[in-house]
């Protein structure tokens, strides 16, 4: 698998429940952030998982960290995303 369908792949099995959301932004972050070749994704992939990628790095469990303003995303707001960048990456084509 390339690093490209590992991206899809991490989407898939997260909406599938396969991966917890602590989890699966680690995996997302780690390969969109320093594996990928932004060359080899359409500027459509590279905007969305752009943005995912901010919101999955900045994931955290702990209410307390969700408490400082603008800092840190809750698993809600992950899965908002990833459900946005499923529906026009992967229901979208």
């Amino acid at each position: 698998m390339n690093v490209k369908e590992k991206l899809y792949y991490l989407l898939k099995e997260f909406k599938k429940g396969r991966y917890d959301t602590s989890a699966f932004c680690d995996q997302f972050t780690i390969t969109y952030d320093t594996e990928v070749d932004y060359e080899t994704l359409s500027a459509l992939e590279n905007k969305l998982f752009g943005e995912l990628s901010v919101i999955t790095a900045r994931f955290s469990p702990y209410e307390e960290d969700l408490k400082i303003p603008n800092v840190y995303y809750n698993e809600d707001k992950v899965r908002s995303e990833v459900d946005k960048v499923f529906n026009s990456l992967i229901l979208g084509s």
